[in-house]
């Protein structure tokens, strides 16, 4: 397993993102562990091929085919710290960033409300590599992708 702990410890997330539900932290993690979540939760017009997807488990990965205008990304990520309480880790072990590192933390707020809060650490390559990954991948594109996200959540488990 890659040792992303020592990349991020004491580091302030490159991206962060919170969004509070009117719904159980079971209803978000029922959604969030379910079949067919990643092509639920891109962006319209982002095509996007599961070459490999394995059930959100401990050390799980999934691997895809991202088409970052014409060009195909492969993206492999790592699945760890799973836990139907707190959320996941996915950690990027292939693709268009230096480092890639998304912990989805679902907080439990009370009986009827959650939190779910997104951190990011990335980093970009340098030079010519690193131009796709810093268009694609800014904050502002983040913003817009979780705010997607958001509304996504909300409509697909009706609230």
């Amino acid at each position: 397993m890659y040792d992303y702990k020592n990349k991020i410890l004491n580091q302030k997330p490159s991206f962060s993102h919170s969004a509070l539900f009117d719904a159980t932290s079971d209803v978000i993690n029922d959604f969030y562990f379910s079949d067919g979540i990643i092509k639920k939760l891109k962006l319209p017009l982002t095509p996007i091929q599961l070459l490999k997807n394995e059930p959100l488990n401990e050390n799980s990965l999934t691997t895809m085919k991202i088409w970052m205008g014409p060009f195909p990304i492969i993206w492999e990520a790592q699945h760890v710290e799973v836990s139907k309480e707190n959320g996941f880790t996915d950690i990027q072990l292939k693709g268009p960033m230096k480092l890639w590192i998304h912990r989805h933390n679902i907080i439990k707020i009370n009986d009827k409300q959650c939190l779910i809060e997104d951190k990011i650490w990335l980093e970009h390559h340098q030079g010519f590599k690193g131009i796709f990954s810093k268009l694609f991948f800014s904050k502002i594109s983040l913003l817009i992708l979780f705010k997607y996200r958001t509304w996504i959540t909300k409509k697909e488990i009706k609230i």
